[in-house]
């Protein structure tokens, strides 16, 4: 995975669409994925078709597979 896309935050803002490309890249069914991740086939769906982009899913997706998740360091 790290090949395609380095983290969550990388990849949300790239516009990647997480579903497809974990899909893709570990052969995960749209099932295996809702089991992984604690979302339903039918959000998931939804995300995957495009119908819905609430980050927190998202975030919930990636993690689900190991993609690490940065949030960029606020300089004081």
């Amino acid at each position: 995975m790290a090949d395609v896309i380095e983290t969550t935050a990388s990849a949300i803002t790239a516009g990647v669409n997480l579903v497809k490309t974990i899909k893709e890249k570990f052969g995960y069914t749209v099932e295996d994925l809702a089991i992984a991740s604690g979302l339903t086939v039918e959000e998931l769906n939804g995300i995957e078709t495009g119908a819905e982009a609430e980050p927190s899913k998202l975030h919930r997706i990636a993690h689900s597979v190991g993609l690490p998740d940065v949030t960029p360091q606020i300089q004081h």
